[in-house]
């Protein structure tokens, strides 16, 4: 969890940044007016949308990726439910740094001159404004799968051919 914790706050300020940077780009390369083409306008006005629509979806997209890719860990992952305990621990580290690390963001984004960019990434500032509740139920649902599982890790498959096994034997 305090992977997923550290990529998603790293990805989400440098995106943020990114997106300040572009727009800023595509207006000066539009006022310059060195390439007055038609074709030049349209690279320009696409770059601005790069920068404002395409980052916050690339950022949405692998933000679900990692959820994803974290309860498919739980999923796989074969635990012994005495490190529930340090699960719990880790999962408590990880959401008082997910308040530091809220609270940073909140404060980068304060910034008069954030304004425009902050109005612009609505994606990017639900998830980061909401980091804890999304980071505590992201590590309790994994929790509830990693440790709800059997603990001896066999599956229907193997009680069936002991059962075929134990009618073989028997005649």
């Amino acid at each position: 969890m305090l992977i997923f914790l550290v990529s998603i706050t790293i990805l989400a300020i440098g995106l943020f940044v990114f997106a300040f940077v572009i727009p800023s780009i595509s207006t000066g390369l539009a006022e310059a007016g060195l390439n007055n083409s038609a074709e030049g306008t349209a690279a320009i006005n696409l770059m601005t949308t790069l920068g404002t629509e395409v980052v916050q979806r690339g950022f949405f997209l692998l933000f679900v990726g990692l959820i994803m890719a974290t309860m498919i860990t739980s999923f796989l992952g074969r635990t012994n439910p005495i490190f529930l305990f340090l699960y719990i621990i880790f999962l408590g580290i990880t959401i008082l740094l997910a308040t530091y690390l809220g609270n940073f963001y909140d404060t980068l984004t304060a910034t008069g001159i954030f304004a425009e960019t902050l109005a612009s990434q609505t994606l990017i500032n639900v998830v980061m404004n909401n980091i804890v509740k999304i980071t505590l139920g992201v590590g309790a649902l994994s929790m509830v799968i990693l440790f709800s599982k059997f603990a001896t890790g066999r599956g229907r498959q193997d009680i069936w051919k002991e059962y075929w096994c134990l009618c073989l034997y028997s005649y």
